[in-house]
């Protein structure tokens, strides 16, 4: 099944150079090992990937499937830039904010990100911001090309009767719903740190140093440490709230306190380059506390009660469920594989039999932390697949392998009108 997999294999890490950052301090010149039109990819580039695919397979023939899924990526490229693909630059902002989150995730925190990379936030978006263009650009033309094929049920039959023994068997599944609640700030703690930053901002028209106070008080470390300096930055980088306020500055002036879902913040603009700007900002965040979260859990653990009590599961989470994605849904998350799963969830799931509604417990959701109560509605243990309890499931296997053919053809004519070289 290796071969099924080729038209899904993306090679370019989460934001290039990072993972080599600690040891290369940044990105060097250094061998050219392939040539794709107005592309190159280096032996640094190919190492990393190399590096990144060994830890995920010991393929004994992993080097030529990364260089070629490279090539691959390259060529798509060149037909994306002759075919003038264009991507809206609020998508590559929206692609760029979601990776940063990844890998602070990863990584546990901002600081020791800016750490291992060498280079604050703010530089990471601006640095990388043309390799998640480049990706989208590919990602857009391959949809463009291959993302409305389908197939038929003869050929999902044909497929079936060809690989039956290939196909991986299904692993185990759940089918889960959940109701989730978000912790409110407490106004008196949303008014302390409004006032907090109203009165910094009295020390700096009073002629305290923007940078000390940055320094000082500043709840961004990554900025903090550099007074305050967010470097220079695109429009569509910030939040709106931010955006529409640092914009509006001439350099030198500094804002009224600005408020956004990140905090408190005074923004000193330092220079303004057509669609980008260069500001400094001192952000009082509002922390949550514990008695907003018991708030939510209070809440919580009276409609599992409700629930338990005979309440349909579906028509409380229409009602009161703050998850906009799922609530429309009576909460419905669908029936999922256990691995895919986010760690929280799979740790709830493991506790539940059919039917049990869990206790409140904390989730990641939409950038924010929140609670939920989830039933477990149904478990599938693992199995071979079979036509009739996994026809879609072997249909997008199916569809995967038309694709893979096609797509093979497709680089195939895009090699004979685009120059490409390789020096290995």
């Amino acid at each position: 099944m290796k071969q099924l997999l080729v038209f899904l294999l993306i090679v370019l890490p989460l934001l290039p150079g990072i993972a080599g950052a600690q040891s290369s301090g940044g990105r060097v010149l250094d061998r050219v090992v392939a040539v794709i039109g107005d592309e190159i990819i280096t032996e640094s580039e190919l190492q990393l990937q190399l590096l990144q695919a060994k830890a995920q397979t010991d393929d004994p023939d992993i080097r030529r499937r990364v260089i070629d899924a490279m090539m691959n990526d390259k060529l798509v490229l060149a037909q994306a830039v002759i075919d003038s693909v264009e991507v809206p630059e609020e998508e590559v902002t929206r692609r760029l904010d979601m990776q940063i989150k990844q890998m602070t995730r990863y990584y546990g925190s901002e600081r020791r990100l800016e750490q291992v990379a060498g280079m604050s936030v703010s530089e990471m978006k601006r640095e990388y911001r043309d390799d998640i263009r480049k990706r989208l650009m590919i990602e857009m033309i391959q949809q463009q090309k291959f993302g409305t094929m389908d197939v038929t049920h003869r050929e999902v039959l044909e497929f079936f009767e060809t690989y039956r023994d290939s196909l991986p068997p299904v692993p185990e599944q759940v089918e889960l719903r959940q109701i989730a609640m978000f912790p409110r700030v407490i106004e008196s703690f949303r008014a302390q740190a409004r006032q907090q930053a109203e009165s910094l901002l009295d020390s700096i028209t009073a002629g305290v140093p923007f940078e000390e106070l940055a320094r000082r008080h500043s709840d961004d470390p990554g900025s903090a440490r550099n007074g305050g300096n967010l470097g220079l930055a695109r429009r569509g980088v910030f939040v709106k709230e931010f955006e529409e306020a640092a914009f509006a500055l001439e350099p030198g002036e500094v804002s009224d306190v600005v408020e956004t879902q990140f905090g408190f913040h005074i923004i000193k603009l330092l220079e303004k380059a057509g669609e980008a700007v260069r500001a400094q900002h001192i952000l009082i965040k509002v922390e949550k506390t514990g008695e907003s979260d018991q708030i939510v859990i209070d809440s919580l653990n009276a409609l599992r009660q409700r629930i338990l009590d005979g309440a349909d599961f579906e028509e409380m989470a229409k009602q009161y469920s703050e998850d906009e994605e799922t609530r429309k849904f009576g909460g419905a998350l669908g029936l999922v594989e256990v691995q895919e799963l986010s760690d929280d969830m799979k740790e709830i799931q493991q506790e539940l039999r059919e039917g049990d509604i869990s206790e409140p417990v904390k989730i990641d959701l939409d950038r924010d932390y929140a609670y939920a109560i989830v039933q477990l509605v149904r478990r599938i243990p693992p199995h071979p697949a079979t036509l009739e309890d996994d026809y879609q499931r072997i249909a997008n296997f199916a569809k995967i392998f038309k694709q893979n053919r096609e797509y093979e053809q497709w680089l195939q004519s895009i090699k004979e009108n685009v120059y490409w070289e390789v020096r290995i």
